[in-house]
């Protein structure tokens, strides 16, 4: 992936102050090939925690540019949403104590700033989330909270804990979801801040739970464990997901 026609890529960064937060976020957004020269379009988008982690540890702007290229895929944007990995856990966690907060940010600062400044669709079924681990958490937090925003949801590795599945319970029928969900056989005993965790068996818990309420999920599991290697091997075919969501 070093030929210069997939790493050549146009990245823009602004920073965004968050009154629901009370303070500022990085936002990197990547601008699909040809973006210029077509003004009459409008592009689905991709919005994703962890977001600056996703670009770097990830690459999935030089994956996503390199899938464009080749045909296997429509243009889109991505928007990677900077952590605070002080406040990550009360931020992400949907028990957490600024998730509140930070779900605001994101469906009332966050996408209303994108929107108004870049050609992306404001479709639900054309704006996607990503989430790792507690980001899928609140990626699915935000799909319960703000149904009319978020209706596609990428979920690596969810941290579905307790009180993700108690939210899902609660709810009669999530039909109005489609989520791709993988997660690595070998993410059986996690180190997490609360102890060990298997993400393996909650990852296929929560599956059942959204099936069992109609939502449309893709569920995949591979070798793998609860690092970004694992993920950046799996985001071609989450992107690829994406381009048959939108067929």
């Amino acid at each position: 992936m070093s030929d210069p026609q997939y790493t050549r890529r146009v990245i823009e960064t602004h920073t965004l102050q968050s009154a629901h937060l009370g303070e500022d976020r990085t936002l990197k957004i990547y601008l699909p090939p040809g973006y210029t020269e077509h003004p009459e379009a409008r592009y689905p988008v991709v919005y994703c925690h962890d977001g600056l982690e996703f670009f770097t540890h990830g690459r999935i702007a030089t994956i996503c540019n390199k899938l464009i290229l080749e045909g296997k895929l429509n243009p889109l944007f991505i928007v990677g949403i900077e952590v605070h990995k002080q406040t990550r856990n009360d931020d992400y966690g949907p028990d957490g104590a600024r998730h509140d907060a930070y779900t605001a940010f994101v469906a009332k600062e966050c996408v209303p700033f994108v929107e108004g400044r870049y050609r992306v669709s404001d479709d639900p079924y054309h704006r996607f989330m990503a989430g790792i681990s507690l980001g899928a958490a609140a990626s699915l937090s935000l799909h319960l909270r703000y149904p009319e925003l978020f209706r596609r949801l990428l979920l690596f590795s969810g941290a579905f804990y307790d009180t993700s599945r108690e939210l899902v319970r609660r709810e009669s029928f999530l039909n109005d979801l489609t989520a791709y969900m993988v997660v690595g056989r070998q993410e059986t005993g996690v180190d997490t801040t609360a102890g060990p965790y298997d993400f393996y068996q909650a990852n296929q818990t929560m599956r059942d739970l959204l099936r069992a309420r109609s939502a449309d999920v893709t569920y995949k599991e591979s070798d793998g464990t609860h690092i970004w290697g694992f993920w950046q091997k799996e985001i071609p075919d989450a992107l690829e997901f994406l381009q048959r969501t939108l067929a």
